[in-house]
């Protein structure tokens, strides 16, 4: 992926500093947008490491405006767009379909599904234009099982694979690809504190789930589109 220019949405998270980090090592220049909540210091490491080769700016990925400015200052900044790894995204649970308060599911909908919608609406015209692209979304084992009392998380990540599936079908002639990757449980410090006593070692790394994103949105997978890949590990 040698100067290939990437956008990673989310790219200050857990997973995210990790995707941002394969890129980087497979050659790519990385862009991140920053959200309010992301502590400003976290990639400072990574920026020494990569000089020149890693751009961050403040954005809301939320709102149409927010995405499509984030595509137009990394189009100028990289002077193309190549991939999209959209890792934006929130989880909420513990209550049944018929329980689940309205601002919940809206909530869920529209960080999970609005966001990766936005940013693909944005992204396929400048992929487009040039030789294509590939968008990869971040979606969550949930939407093939223990969906209970996870209604909302669980069909706000399902959106995902249509969504990735119309792409496919809609942008292949373009060169504009769309694939999904369903993790198990990540192991991150957040995940250890909320469940003390876990095997941790049988949880996949963000280090593992960034290797198929990689993939996913390099060359190397141009024969895959419209798919979602299960990445449980031992999970």
């Amino acid at each position: 992926m040698s100067e290939h220019v990437v956008l990673v949405t989310g790219g200050a998270g857990n997973l995210g500093r990790a995707v941002t980090r394969a890129f980087l090592q497979a050659g790519a220049r990385v862009a991140i947008p920053f959200h309010k909540t992301d502590r400003p210091d976290v990639l400072d490491a990574l920026k020494r490491e990569h000089e020149g080769r890693i751009f961050t700016f403040a954005l809301d990925l939320t709102t149409e405006r927010g995405a499509n400015a984030a595509v137009e200052q990394v189009s100028e900044w990289g002077g193309r767009l190549d991939a999209v790894a959209h890792l934006v995204g929130g989880y909420a649970g513990g209550a049944r379909v018929g329980d689940t308060p309205a601002e919940v599911w809206e909530q869920m909908i529209n960080l999970n599904l609005r966001s990766a919608w936005l940013i693909a609406s944005a992204s396929i015209p400048e992929m487009a234009r040039r030789d294509g692209g590939s968008l990869v979304f971040v979606s969550s084992r949930r939407v093939w099982q223990d969906r209970g009392n996870y209604g909302a998380y669980a069909v706000s990540k399902a959106g995902l694979h249509t969504l990735a599936q119309t792409i496919s079908e809609e942008y292949a002639d373009e060169g504009v690809r769309a694939n999904v990757v369903l993790p198990g449980t990540v192991d991150t410090p957040e995940n250890r504190k909320a469940m003390p006593g876990t095997d941790f070692e049988r949880w996949t790394s963000p280090e593992e789930i960034a290797q198929v994103i990689v993939f996913l949105a390099s060359a190397a997978s141009g024969p895959i589109n419209g798919a979602a890949i299960p990445v449980f590990g031992r999970s």
